[in-house]
């Protein structure tokens, strides 16, 4: 089987801001811890999906990147990016590859694909703690992959506080396609069980227009709640900008001293927004976000589904998007790793890091593009950044180019910025150099080779400059080397069986 893959024209840029409001308005080593494709149809855009190559750096920004994506470090030495756990990108690809469709490049990001698979690092006390480690890339012998982790420190189901969680449920007409709203309804009840009883519920539906399904309700009334759920079904045309704004009243109402407060939207993402101005929502999703209630965006349908609106949405309200294609993945997210789809452990996170001009010669970033921010806005904590929850880990991969020679010095070193609890700004770094540095990916930690296979598969569906030097059937070979050395895990299993359908 096939996954076909659409190129793409331009850089994949965040919906922000004006851009945002459009769509909403159109869319229906470690420190601190082969050949070319020859495939039919096979397209060799440039780096990021990209069918034109970029610019010549000489001729315009000497900062730009060259036409393998890698940025020179002896003009730009810094690489600055908001932290991101986001994981609906892998979900959404493993979707399409089960029922033999495709995912168009556009939604195809690194990051959330690398973000949805286990990692080794070691999770800090309290906040986040990071790690670098790499690994000489075989196919690129004078380049390393290097690993920047990131983990936040864990919290017990016991220790969290209570939750306010209003669900704002998309009930409009295309939620009738595909068994969208049987999977939303398992979703939410999922999530509901998961809930102590001390917790509260309250539910928005909106269609053509938004109602008060469920006003808030204790989780000790969990029959209410489950029953108000079996009544939700698909209606009329969509407004979704009317369902966020009776979402964040109804919110708004429910915000108590000492509670968690959390708005849920579970949607296919098209919207067509009625009377309701679009850029007020936005400025309110960002707003409440600053007053401490975070959107959490809920995806489902393989099928006329917004990924870019639902992903952007999550990022404006400082929460996370995820998308469920399976009652497991719903179990994943709502249940077993509930406390951790709630609780935030660092507020406006953001990662620079920095590369030794004298051993490195250029870098590139895999991933992270609607997340980048500008260097200078490092510590600038008026410039919002990501949120990271309770027990989860965001990773960074970086392709590097050394120069010649030798140095004990680190060419590398990654620094985490983040408000903790109490609004405080908090630093951690962790520095590289090159005697830590694995030879190859069989002799690194088996999970920075699980993460090497990851960036070479969405390489290859963005048709970026690995393809170029990896075939296949390589790909194939290193995937399946997996599952034995991290014993035999069902994700990276899975895996391998995706690997095999995207590229035979």
């Amino acid at each position: 089987m096939r996954v076909e893959m659409r190129t793409q024209r331009s850089r994949t840029a965040g919906l922000t801001g004006a851009a945002l409001v459009t769509a909403l308005a159109l869319a229906g080593c470690t420190a601190g811890d082969g050949g070319a494709s020859d495939e039919a149809g096979y397209v060799e855009p440039g780096p990021n999906g990209l069918d034109e190559p970029y610019p010549d750096p000489s001729l315009e920004d000497p900062t730009a990147p060259t036409r393998d994506g890698m940025t020179d470090a002896a003009q730009d030495a810094q690489s600055t990016f908001a932290l991101d756990i986001d994981t609906g990108s892998y979900s959404r690809f493993r979707d399409a590859v089960r029922q033999g469709s495709y995912v168009d490049p556009a939604e195809v990001r690194t990051e959330e694909f690398v973000n949805y698979f286990a990692q080794d690092y070691e999770a800090p006390e309290r906040g986040l703690g990071v790690s670098i480690d790499a690994t000489t890339l075989p196919f690129r012998p004078e380049h390393r992959l290097v690993r920047v982790g990131i983990a936040s420190a864990p919290v017990s189901s016991e220790e969290r506080t209570d939750v306010d969680l209003t669900l704002v449920v998309d009930c409009s007409g295309s939620m009738s396609e595909a068994g969208k709203m049987a999977t939303t309804q398992h979703a939410l009840r999922t999530l509901v069980n998961a809930l102590r009883p001390t917790d509260r519920v309250a539910m928005v539906c909106y269609s053509t227009e938004a109602d008060v399904v469920l006003e808030p309700t204790p989780v000790s009334e969990r029959a209410a709640v489950m029953s108000t759920i079996d009544t939700l079904a698909p209606r009329d045309s969509t407004n979704a900008a009317a369902g966020l704004a009776l979402g964040y009243d109804l919110a708004l109402s429910m915000r108590t001293e000492g509670r968690m407060n959390r708005v849920v939207l579970v949607s296919d993402g098209v919207a067509n927004v009625g009377e309701t101005d679009p850029e007020g929502i936005l400025a309110r999703i960002s707003s409440e976000a600053q007053a401490g209630t975070n959107l959490i965006s809920v995806g489902v349908g393989i099928t006329t589904y917004n990924d870019h609106l639902l992903e952007q949405l999550a990022n404006q309200g400082d929460g996370w998007h995820v998308y469920l294609d399976s009652a497991a993945e719903a179990e994943r997210v709502f249940a077993t790793g509930l406390t951790g789809s709630l609780v935030v452990t660092a507020t406006d996170a953001r990662a620079q890091v920095e590369f030794d001009p004298a051993q490195v010669s250029s870098y590139r970033l895999l991933g992270y593009e609607n997340r980048a921010l500008a260097d200078e806005d490092f510590r600038n904590d008026a410039v919002d950044a990501g949120e990271v929850f309770a027990g989860h880990s965001t990773t960074a991969l970086y392709e590097v180019a050394l120069r010649e020679g030798r140095s004990d010095a680190p060419f590398v070193t990654a620094t985490v910025r983040y408000l903790d609890e109490s609004g405080e700004a908090v630093e951690r770094a962790a520095s590289l150099d090159r005697s830590r540095c694995a030879d190859s990916p069989r002799e690194a930690s088996p999970r920075l080779r699980q993460d090497l296979v990851v960036a070479l598969l969405t390489d290859r569906l963005l048709g970026g400059p690995w393809a170029r030097d990896v075939s296949a059937a390589e790909l194939r070979a290193e995937a399946e080397a997996l599952p034995a050395a991290l014993d035999w895990e069902p994700d990276v299993v899975e895996l391998v069986d995706l690997v095999r359908a995207a590229t035979a």
